[in-house]
This record gives structure tokens, sequence and C-alpha cells, in this order.
């Protein structure tokens, strides 16, 4: 006879969600996409003849919550959302919404120029330009 505390279905037991809250956690970990993961922006790169772009999804967040830094060709980029103290005795069932601060980092071309950089806050999506230096445009030449 086998003693029931060590069948496989009791092992296996002892990692599974005891309730439905540490299930539905559980859950919301492997299956949610990176743009909905606390402390991920998902971002979009990509470059036209003269500039570089990057649009980083921040929503919630404001214009005094952002930070942009570039050195050594490095763009940095702080978003941070404060959590709203509600002044009301609400009392919270369930919280989705990220609230505190996410950093990316970008490696750009020496092909920038540095004083380029303009960035737009707007509809929850941060736009970052980076202009590229004329002698990195491309340059239509031509035929005699």
């Amino acid at each position: 006879m086998s003693n029931s505390c060590t069948t496989p279905k009791n092992r296996l037991r002892e990692f599974l969600p005891t309730n439905l809250a540490e299930f539905d956690s559980l859950l919301n970990q492997v299956l949610a996409p990176n743009g909905l993961r606390a402390g991920h922006s998902p971002a979009g790169l990509w470059e036209d003849d003269g500039s570089y772009h990057i649009e980083l999804d921040v929503p919630g967040v404001t214009r005094e919550g952002v930070d942009i830094t570039l050195d050594k060709g490095t763009l940095s980029i702080s978003a941070e959302r404060k959590h709203e103290e509600s002044e009301s005795t609400r009392k919270g069932w369930r919280e989705e919404r990220f609230y505190g601060k996410v950093t990316r980092a970008f490696s750009l071309p020496d092909t920038i120029d540095p004083e380029s950089v303009t960035a737009e806050l707007s509809d929850g999506v941060l736009r970052v330009s980076v202009a590229k230096t004329p002698a990195a445009q491309p340059r239509k030449i031509d035929v005699k």
C-alpha cells in the first residue's frame, strides 16, 4: 500500500495555488503580454532618412514624471506614475494598473546629433526623436 502523503498527486498540490486569488495571480504572471507586466513599458523604434525615433507607452504618466538623458550614445528614459491617494474610504478589490517607475535605455549609433533630441508626451505615448548628423543622412547624387 502506498502512503497517500507521498503520491505524485499530493506532491503536485504543494506547487499549485490554494485559492482563486493565487491562481489568478499565477495566470497573470504567465500569460500577461510584456506590455502589461508591472515595470515594463513597450517601445517602438524606427528610423527614417533624417532621424531615429522611439515611442514608449507610458499611460498615466505626466510630463513631470518623465526624465530623459543622453550620455555616451545611450538614451535613458525614466517614467514614473505616482499612485493617487484617494481621500475617500474606497476599499480596493483589485488593482491591475501599474504605479511606480519604469526605466528603459537605448543604444544609439554614433551618427546622431546629440543637440537635436526632442520629446513629446501625448495620449500616454512618449515620442522621442534624435536627428542624424548631416554626414549620415542619405544624399541624392545627380547624374550628369
